[in-house]
Formats: C-alpha cells, sequence, structure tokens
C-alpha cells in the first residue's frame, strides 16, 4: 500500500512539471492570441530594446503580441498580432513605451476614431512614434557635464593657486574692513543722526497733512504750470525763429523793415485794397452781389449744403483690410485669411474673403450599382465621404450692428452661413460665433472664439473651431493685423517716388 501511493504521488508531481513547462513554452511563443487574431504592420526609426513577443497595448490593456521585427529599408518593420475584436482605424497611432525601471519595451496604440476606415489584416498602421532613448538623454547629461567642468576649471583657473587664494582674502579684509569703518561711524554720530531723521520724520508730517489739506489746489497748479511751461516754450522757439529770420534778412516782414521799395509797394497794395473794399460796398463784381444781394447768397447756400452732403457720405465710407492666421492645434496645421472690409455707414458693412484652409471642405459622394445578388438584380448605395485638401475658399457677408450686437450673414468659405458677434470694452475684446456648412447629411460647421485687440493695428485669436463635429474639433489661436483707410494713405504717401 505505501509503494502504491508513492508511485502515485511521482506520477502526480511528473504530470504537473510536464503542465509547467508545456504552459512556460506556449507563454513564452504567445500561444494565448487565438488563432482568429490577425496581423498588421507598423515601421519605426529605431526599435532598440523590443523583443518579439512583447505585449501590445490599448489603454493599458494588453490586445496582442509582437510577431515579428525585421529591416526593411533601412527602417524596422514590427508585424503585430492582434485580438480579432480590436479594431484600429487608419488614423491610429503607434508608440513604443517603457515599463518599469527595468526598461522593458511594449508597444501602445492608439485607436483612431470612427470616421476613418478600419485598417484591415495586412495592412499597416500608417503612423509610429518612437519616443527619445536614454542613450540620448545620457548623451545630453554628458554633455551638460562637459559645460559644468569647463566652467569649474575657468573658476578654479581664476581663483585657485597662492595668487588667486590671496586677492580672495584682500577682497574678504576690505570688505570688512569697510563695514567696521560704517560701524564706528555710525556710533559715532548716533545722536547726531537720531536728531536729523526726527527733524525729517516732522518735516514730512507737515508737509504731508498741507498736501493733503490741498491737494485739489495743487493738482491744479502743477497741471497750470505745465500747461504754461509748453506755451511759454512754443511761443519762446517761435519768437526766437521769427528774430533770426528778421536779422538775416528772410521774408516779407524783413524786407518791409529794411527796403524802402517793399514800403512803397505796401502803401499801393492798401491803396487797391480800398478801391476793391469801395466796389464791394456798392455792390459791383460778383462778391457785391453775393454779398448785398440775397438770392446770390441762397443760391451759394444750396450750393454748399449739396456739397456738404457729398463731403459727409465720403467720410462716413471707410475701408479696412485684414490677415489672420490660425493655427489648428489638433490636425497641426495653418488657416488663412484676407479679408477686404467695406463701411458705408457706422452700423453697416461689407465683407469680402479669400480663405486658404488646408484641411478643405468635406464633400460626399453618392453612388448607385446594379448587381445581381442570388440571382436577384439589387441596387447598391455607397457614399464616399472625403475631404478636398488645400481648397481656396470665399467669404461675402452682410453684417449689420446695433450698439455692441452685430448680425452677419452670407457666403461664408464658399457655403452659406451667418455669424453673430458681440463686442466689449470699447471694441477692445470681440466674442464671435459662426454656423456655415449646412449640410443636410452632416452637421453644419460651427466655430465660436474671441479676438483681443492690442497696441494698434494688431490681434490675437483663439476658440474652438468645427466643434459639434468629434473628428474635426479643434482648438485653434492666432495672431491678425489690419489696416483702415487711414493707415492706407500714411503708406500710400509716405513711399518714396523714385527720382525725388
Amino acid at each position: 500500500m505505501r509503494s502504491g501511493a508513492e508511485i502515485k504521488v511521482g506520477v502526480f508531481v511528473l504530470i504537473a512539471l510536464a503542465a509547467l513547462a508545456y504552459m512556460t513554452l506556449k507563454v513564452g511563443t504567445g500561444v494565448f492570441v487565438p488563432r482568429e487574431s490577425y496581423e498588421v504592420d507598423v515601421f519605426f526609426d529605431n526599435v532598440s530594446g523590443l523583443k518579439t513577443n512583447s505585449p501590445v497595448e490599448i489603454a493599458g490593456i494588453e490586445v496582442g503580441l509582437v510577431q515579428a521585427v525585421v529591416l526593411d529599408e533601412n527602417r524596422a518593420r514590427v508585424t503585430l498580432q492582434l485580438l480579432p475584436n480590436v479594431q484600429i482605424r487608419s488614423d491610429a497611432v503607434a508608440t513604443i513605451r517603457t515599463r518599469g525601471v527595468l526598461g522593458d519595451k511594449f508597444i501602445e496604440i492608439s485607436p483612431g476614431s470612427d470616421p476613418f476606415p478600419r485598417v484591415e489584416a495586412g495592412e499597416r498602421i500608417a503612423r509610429g512614434d518612437t519616443p527619445a532613448d536614454l542613450d540620448q538623454l545620457f548623451t545630453k547629461v554628458g554633455e551638460i557635464a562637459d559645460d559644468i567642468r569647463v566652467v569649474a576649471r575657468s573658476a578654479a583657473n581664476v581663483f585657485g593657486g597662492e595668487q588667486g587664494e590671496q586677492d580672495l582674502r584682500l577682497a574678504f579684509q576690505s570688505l570688512r574692513d569697510a563695514a567696521m569703518g560704517l560701524n564706528e561711524m555710525v556710533q559715532a554720530n548716533a545722536e547726531s543722526v537720531e536728531f536729523i531723521v526726527r527733524n525729517f520724520r516732522e518735516f514730512s508730517t507737515d508737509l504731508r497733512d498741507i498736501a493733503g489739506t490741498n491737494k485739489e489746489g495743487i493738482d491744479r497748479i502743477v497741471a497750470n504750470l505745465e500747461v504754461a511751461s509748453g506755451q511759454l516754450k512754443t511761443t519762446l522757439e517761435q519768437a526766437g525763429g521769427v528774430l533770426a529770420r528778421l536779422e538775416s534778412g528772410e521774408g516779407p516782414l524783413a524786407k518791409l523793415i529794411n527796403d524802402p521799395e517793399m514800403g512803397h509797394d505796401l502803401r499801393e497794395t492798401v491803396a487797391s485794397l480800398e478801391s476793391v473794399s469801395r466796389k464791394i460796398d456798392e455792390g459791383q463784381g460778383t462778391l457785391g452781389k453775393l454779398i448785398n444781394e440775397d438770392t446770390t447768397a441762397q443760391e451759394l447756400d444750396k450750393a454748399l449744403e449739396g456739397l456738404n452732403r457729398i463731403l459727409t457720405k465720403q467720410d462716413q465710407f471707410r475701408t479696412s483690410v485684414d490677415f489672420t492666421s490660425e493655427y489648428l492645434a489638433r490636425h497641426g496645421e495653418t488657416k488663412s485669411a484676407l479679408t477686404l472690409r467695406l463701411q458705408p455707414a457706422e452700423d453697416k458693412y461689407y465683407l469680402l474673403s479669400v480663405v486658404d484652409n488646408p484641411r478643405g471642405r468635406r464633400e460626399k459622394t453618392e453612388t448607385f450599382t446594379e448587381r445581381w445578388v442570388n440571382g436577384e438584380r439589387t441596387t447598391i448605395r455607397e457614399i464616399e465621404d472625403k475631404y478636398r485638401q488645400s481648397k481656396i475658399t470665399f467669404s461675402a457677408q452682410l453684417a449689420k450692428r446695433w450698439d455692441n450686437l452685430v448680425l452677419r450673414g452670407g457666403l461664408i468659405e464658399s457655403t452659406g452661413g451667418v455669424g453673430l458677434e458681440y463686442y466689449l470694452w470699447d471694441d477692445r475684446v470681440q466674442l464671435l460665433f459662426e454656423a456655415f456648412d449646412f449640410d443636410p447629411d452632416d452637421n453644419p460647421h460651427l466655430k465660436a472664439g474671441a479676438k483681443l485687440y492690442f497696441l494698434r493695428n494688431f490681434y490675437a485669436s483663439l476658440g474652438m473651431d468645427d466643434f459639434i463635429r468629434s473628428d474635426r474639433r479643434s482648438f485653434y489661436a492666432g495672431l491678425g493685423f489690419y489696416f483702415t483707410d487711414e493707415d492706407l494713405k500714411y503708406l500710400l504717401t509716405s513711399v518714396p517716388v523714385p527720382g525725388n
């Protein structure tokens, strides 16, 4: 009986050891990935430390193993064996990560978003990222250490040796002697210093009381002195210029004083003016009729009123040119726009824009194909959803303003749309909302943000673009500048003319 029990125990131990060895070998070769799994490829610039059978994870959960790592056209091609229920999209990103202190490598996959097509078996993930290697980090640390060693060597050259130590000792000795001398001087004159401080405190108290009681009067006196000083300076400068010209004989007044013929001409001029004045009083000539006859004056008033209306409308018409560039953080691209603003009235204006949108516009193409399925003729409907890249679009809008609120509408980026703006703090801050690209099969393009105007012709903008579409939603930030008609007049008149 005893030998039979021992034989049973021995057989059980052998079976357990065989099962343990079998499980160990299967775990090492990735047997726990089902046979129905599928393989995809991804390329990396550097896979240092990554081994076959390394885990593949999504959101920290193991979903597969590294099947193979081979060299393909000077890049590392890694074959991933994934579970059949794992779905990844064409915008997925595979990244090599390091776990723990020992530095075990594994691959983490960001599966992508739904609108993009699924990556099937045998296809490849378009993007593979490799983080910074420890060797590169150690190289940077070594360079920093070299710089520190150079600085330390320079300091040692300056302060090292007997001469450097003696210079430092002399410097500290001089500082200590100066501090002791200053301390002795303060102690010897402590009573005098205290008396001066007390008198100064009393004087400052009296001065504060006087200034507090007569603050408004002092402010007016200072303001008047500043104005008078500026006017006196201007007057003296003008008088100095006039006297200088008189002394040099320049100008009519200097000639009148120094030239007898000028005096004679002046008398004749006065006589002519007297004759003209007499004719005007008698009603002779156009000017005499204008002054003495009401009909001529009324006609002139009507002409001046018409001219005034024309000039008033011309002054109200304003033009500005605006250029803005916005960086779309999610897509890593820049969207630019050039806008011409025509404002014929204070509460109405027109906007004409040319927009360079690198993301393009979403366009859907619907096709119907007739096929024979199981002996029956069936119509298959196919919809292709794509974005047109680097598309130049145009905007033409009419805007109406009520106080701080602006409502605009028309053509926005080659599609119909509306916009709403609200201004704060004397138009220094602008809140905006736009809705356009109204597609019955998709959500519209919605944009919300703000602009902060600073300096004279510049502003900064930020907000969310296309925030209702999950695959297109992106935070944006940008800068812009604009020129008004006054700025354009100044620039055009300041440009030098060739040959002048």
